[in-house]
C-alpha cells in the first residue's frame, strides 16, 4: 500500500488538489484512501444522535453501519493522539493511500501553494517533498513544478513517483503478430496470429488466421472488459517505432503516434492478408538518399529501389537498430521486410491496426503515461524464450504469448510491472521500447510463479 501526502498552508488547495486526484486515480483503475489531519477539535457525530449518546455514556469506541457505509468513532479520552502509522494499520489494503496533512513524517509529499496566501514554500528545507503545485511560477526550485489545476499531470508524476504507473491490471492481453500474405493455414501453426488472454481465474490461447480477424477478436475483447470493469495492458510484439530520425523524415512530425495514423493512411490490408508493403516500402526508401533503409522481397518482386539483402545498403543516414534492439541483441532489425525473423514487415502492418485501437481511448507506453482502461505496450517474445516447452504436437507461438500474458499479469500483481515501466531513456519517447527489455530475469521469474 503506497502512502503519498498533499501538504500546504491554511487555504492553499490541498483539499481540493486531494478530491480532485482521487477522482483522477480513481477513474484510472486504482483503489484510493485518504487520510485527514485536523488541528482543531472535530465531532463528526450529532449531539442528541443514538451514537452520540453511547459516546458520552463512555464507550471506547462507537461503529454506526448502515447499508451504505460504516463508520468507526475512537474516543482518545485523554490519551496521545495515533501516529499516521497505526492509522494507516486500520485502513483496508488499497493502492494509494492520499494522506492531507501529517507534513513531519516521512511519507512523500506533493507541496500546494496559492499565491494569493502569500506564505513561503515549504519545500526548500524539506526533504520529503518531490514537487509542488501551484498557481504561479516559482524560481529555484529543484524539484518538478505543476500548474494547481493539472491534476492529469501530478496524477501522472505521483504514480510514477511511487511505483503505481503500471498498477491496477486486471486483465494482460498478449499478441503475437504476423505478416503472411496470405491466409495462414486452417491448422493452427507458428508464424501466425495468436492471442492471449490471463486474468484472475482465467486464461485462454486463440489462432487467428488473418490480421482483420485478430483485429475484430481484439475490439471485440476490449470492449467487453471494459463493460466488465476490468483495466487491461496489450503486449504486442512488433516494434512501436523507428529509430529516430525516421518518423520526422516521413510525416514532419518526430511524434511516432503521427506516424502510427500515416502507415493507416498508406498500407492496404485486405481480408486474405493480401497488402502492399513491399511497394510501400520500396517508396519510402525513395525519400532516402543513397539505398535502404528498409531491405528484404521476394526475388521475383519488381522493386529495384528495395534490395534483397540488408548488405546492399548504404547512405540512408538511419542508424540500423533502436537502442532497443542493443539491449536485446537477438531482436531482429525494424528495417528486415522478408525471409526469417522479418520484423519490419509485422511492423508496417501492425501500426496501422494499433493507430486504430489507440481511438478506442488507448494509452500507448512508454509515449504516453500507463494510466487508463486500456494501455497498448511492445513486447519481445524471446524474453521468456529459456521457458518456452518444445515437442510434438507444441505451437511455439502459442506457448509464448499464453507466457507472455501471466509473467505481466503477476507482475502487475506484485508491483514487479513499475520497474519495467520505469523511465527507459529519453530514446524510448522517439522509437519505442520493449516492456521487459534489460528485465528478462523478472519476467522469466513471474512466469515461472
Amino acid at each position: 500500500m503506497k502512502v503519498y501526502g498533499v501538504l500546504g498552508w491554511k487555504n492553499s488547495g490541498k483539499t481540493g488538489l486531494v478530491e480532485r486526484l482521487v477522482a483522477e486515480i480513481t477513474g484510472r483503475g486504482l483503489a484510493v484512501s485518504t487520510v485527514k489531519h485536523a488541528h482543531h477539535a472535530v465531532d463528526l457525530d450529532q449531539p442528541g444522535k443514538d451514537t452520540w449518546r453511547h459516546r458520552q455514556a463512555g464507550a471506547h469506541e462507537v461503529l454506526m453501519a448502515s447499508p451504505h457505509r460504516y463508520a468507526v468513532l475512537h474516543e482518545l479520552r485523554g490519551g496521545a493522539e495515533p501516529a499516521l502509522a497505526d492509522l494507516l494499520a486500520r485502513l483496508a489494503p488499497v493502492d494509494l493511500v492520499l494522506v492531507e496533512g501529517y507534513k513531519r513524517d516521512s511519507h512523500p509529499k506533493i507541496e500546494v501553494l496559492r499565491h494569493e496566501t502569500g506564505q513561503p514554500l515549504m519545500q526548500p528545507g524539506d526533504a520529503t517533498v518531490r514537487a509542488v503545485a501551484s498557481n504561479a511560477a516559482q524560481q529555484g526550485l529543484t524539484v518538478p513544478h505543476f500548474d494547481l489545476d493539472d491534476t492529469v499531470a501530478i496524477a501522472d508524476f505521483l504514480l510514477r513517483d511511487c511505483g503505481l504507473a503500471g498498477a491496477g491490471f486486471d486483465t494482460v492481453v498478449a499478441v503475437d503478430w504476423s505478416a503472411r500474405s496470405a491466409l495462414s493455414p486452417q491448422k493452427p501453426t507458428t508464424d501466425a496470429i495468436w492471442i492471449g488472454v490471463h486474468r484472475a481465474g482465467f486464461t485462454c490461447e486463440t489462432y487467428h488466421r488473418s490480421r482483420v480477424d485478430a483485429e475484430t477478436t481484439l475490439v471485440a475483447l476490449f470492449h467487453a472488459e471494459r463493460a466488465a470493469g476490468r483495466r487491461v495492458l496489450a503486449v504486442f510484439d512488433l516494434a512501436f517505432g523507428y529509430p529516430a530520425g525516421f518518423a520526422k523524415a516521413i510525416t514532419g512530425s518526430a511524434d511516432p503516434l503521427v506516424l502510427w495514423d500515416w502507415f493507416e493512411a498508406h498500407v492496404q490490408d485486405s481480408p486474405t492478408n493480401a497488402n502492399n508493403r513491399f511497394a510501400l516500402a520500396e517508396s519510402l526508401n525513395r525519400r532516402f538518399p543513397g539505398i535502404g533503409p528498409f531491405w528484404g522481397r521476394p526475388r521475383h518482386l519488381d522493386h529495384p529501389d528495395l534490395p534483397e539483402k540488408g548488405s546492399a545498403r548504404h547512405g540512408h543516414g538511419l542508424p540500423d537498430n533502436r537502442a532497443a534492439e542493443q539491449v536485446v541483441p537477438r531482436a531482429q532489425s525494424v528495417w528486415k521486410l522478408y525471409t526469417t525473423g522479418s520484423v519490419g514487415s509485422q511492423i508496417m502492418l501492425g501500426l496501422p491496426m494499433l493507430a486504430r485501437l489507440r481511438r478506442m481511448g488507448a494509452a500507448v507506453w512508454p509515449f504516453q503515461p500507463a494510466v487508463g482502461p486500456l494501455v497498448l505496450a511492445e513486447t519481445y517474445t524471446g524474453l521468456i524464450d529459456p521457458l518456452v516447452p518444445r515437442g510434438p504436437g507444441m505451437v511455439k507461438d502459442r506457448e509464448q504469448v499464453r507466457l507472455l500474458a501471466l509473467a505481466y499479469w503477476r507482475l502487475a500483481q506484485n508491483g514487479g510491472l513499475a520497474a519495467l515501466m520505469a523511465e527507459p531513456g529519453p530514446e524510448a519517447l522517439d522509437e519505442g521500447w520493449m516492456l521487459g527489455a534489460g528485465h528478462q530475469a523478472a519476467l522469466i521469474a513471474a512466469a515461472q510463479g
